[in-house]
């Protein structure tokens, strides 16, 4: 099976001319460590859901993203619904990756044909996505999902991107940004993605007031391999003053979710347990605590530099 995700982090060392830096905009002193953990792929199964919600509510995780094409979407919005402080937002889904375990379009097949495989699911990697499809439907499918979302009481406060897939090409990076500035949404993209310093695309963002991450981070197989407990150790040791986002993928290792990840460990069951074993752990929290990480969600830019133009 392809399954291949856009590297999360790309070290380009991008100048960014912006004189304020989202310290400065929140009201922080500029060295501040600010960091958003969080966990992605909520909606897409059960036990994603079950612990995602432990990490949140007993852990250190302190945000999290919905997939709407998922199976398991209605749950988690009912959960959001009822829990407006929760900050969740919409992880927008372009890719269906699991062998046997499938999605489609919320818009339907119909309405954006370029955007799936001959059985009308989305296709199971970002390269196959980004070669054929077209960024106008795109941008609808994308609209139809932040609408079931929110036409399901969920109080949005941001958006991202499964896979990375909406950074693969300019055509879809552009919808992306289009959408969040049309929902006055905040949109995760960082310093270190090589179309940053697109003319077109500072246009944008500089349109929607949008906010850059210093460095989106997340693990990597080897550090799967290595332990997650010391790759997460390193991070919060040696974070860096400025705005991170931490991508984290919470499960349990249970039946449900083995089966969903046939034959793939990588962002497997064991690798999602993992994750939430750490970040429900008192060592994360002495970590973030001895570091003096503070822990930032995206309502906050959301209400107070995006909404308050």
């Amino acid at each position: 099976m392809k399954f291949a995700f856009l590297p999360l982090v790309f070290m380009l060392g991008v100048h960014w001319s912006w004189s304020q830096n989202v310290a400065e905009k929140l009201g922080y002193p500029p060295d501040t460590k600010l960091l958003i953990i969080h966990a992605d792929d909520l909606g897409v199964t059960h036990s994603e859901n079950a612990a995602s919600i432990v990490g949140m509510s007993e852990g250190c995780v302190n945000s999290g993203s919905i997939m709407v094409p998922c199976p398991w979407f209605m749950e988690i919005a009912k959960t959001a619904a009822a829990n407006p402080a929760m900050d969740i937002g919409v992880h927008l889904t372009l890719t269906s990756e699991w062998a046997t375990f499938k999605w489609g379009p919320v818009a339907g097949q119909s309405k954006v044909p370029s955007l799936v495989d001959r059985n009308g699911y989305f296709f199971d990697n970002v390269p196959e996505v980004a070669e054929k499809g077209d960024a106008m439907e795109v941008k609808v499918e994308l609209t139809y999902q932040i609408n079931m979302a929110l036409a399901n009481h969920i109080e949005v406060t941001h958006l991202d991107t499964h896979m990375g897939a909406l950074l693969a090409n300019k055509g879809f990076l552009k919808s992306y940004l289009e959408i969040g500035n049309q929902f006055q949404l905040p949109v995760l993209v960082s310093k270190e993605l090589p179309r940053i310093e697109d003319p077109e695309i500072v246009a944008l963002l500089q349109a929607g007031n949008q906010v850059v991450a210093d460095r989106v981070i997340g693990a990597s197989p080897r550090d799967f391999e290595s332990g997650m407990d010391t790759f997460y150790k390193t991070v919060l040791t040696n974070l860096k003053p400025g705005f991170t986002v931490l991508l984290i993928h919470l499960a349990y290792d249970d039946a449900e979710m083995q089966a969903v990840t046939i034959d793939h460990p990588n962002w497997g069951a064991a690798w999602r347990q993992a994750d939430l074993d750490f970040f429900k752990s008192a060592q994360c929290a002495d970590l973030l605590a001895e570091n003096k990480v503070v822990l930032l969600q995206w309502r906050e830019i959301r209400d107070k530099i995006i909404r308050a133009k």
